[in-house]
């Protein structure tokens, strides 16, 4: 019981996140069977490297809150149309959130093999699911981005593969044009995406739930 008391607000979360979890039929708490750190959440290039990435500048796996994925999906409203791409997807929460949504196609693109196996499963066992789940094993600066009309992030890693990352999706755009919007949860390196000048930002929120939250669409 002293952990519950010593830290109430994080005890309070993870329950809310079983509660949710189980009403999904889904699991995206990380625990003993999957690392939470592999990498720092606060310093890039803090964890394990992968033979995948490009960079080792890679965050730490800590998933979205329910409420703030709901909020954040009711704000960009994706349509039947609309391929919503999670990179750096961990275990698949907010792909599994917006596949109960009439979508075209929910992606995730995560660097570590034991965070898609979870994030596959997931996506088998998610009720009420109403669109496709593809989960990927790969470096987003190479991956194969040009489904995506929604790219969501959640602080996945430093602005080096940021940069690429964003490099990847402009090429994209070049072999298949189309109207695309980037969500960017917690954005710590934001500097880097207001500096393209292909983009436009469309909202910029100091807080929206637990974090910052700021969208932009291409021009």
């Amino acid at each position: 019981m002293k952990p519950i008391l010593q830290h109430p607000a994080l005890f309070l979360v993870r329950a809310w996140t079983s509660v949710n979890d189980f009403a999904l039929g889904i699991h995206t708490q990380p625990n003993g069977l999957v690392s939470c750190s592999i990498g720092d959440p606060q310093e890039p290039g803090k964890g394990e490297f992968s033979s995948n990435a490009r960079y080792w500048d890679n965050l730490s796996y800590v998933p979205a809150g329910y409420r703030s994925m709901r909020r954040i999906l009711r704000l960009v409203e994706p349509g039947s149309d609309d391929v919503f791409c999670d990179i750096g997807c961990g275990m698949g929460g907010i792909l599994c959130v917006a596949a109960r949504k009439p979508l075209r196609k929910c992606i995730g693109v995560e660097l570590f093999e034991p965070l898609c196996e979870i994030a596959r499963q997931n996506g088998k066992t998610l009720r009420g699911r109403k669109a496709p789940i593809e989960i990927m094993c790969s470096d987003a600066t190479t991956a194969d981005l040009s489904e995506g009309t929604i790219f969501f992030l959640f602080n996945p890693f430093g602005s080096q593969t940021l940069q690429d990352t964003l490099e990847n999706i402009r090429h994209s755009l070049e072999d298949k044009p189309r109207a695309i919007r980037i969500v960017y949860y917690k954005p710590v390196y934001k500097s880097v995406v207001d500096a393209l000048d292909w983009l436009v930002k469309l909202h910029d929120f100091d807080r929206f739930g637990g974090h910052a939250l700021a969208i932009w669409a291409n021009r």
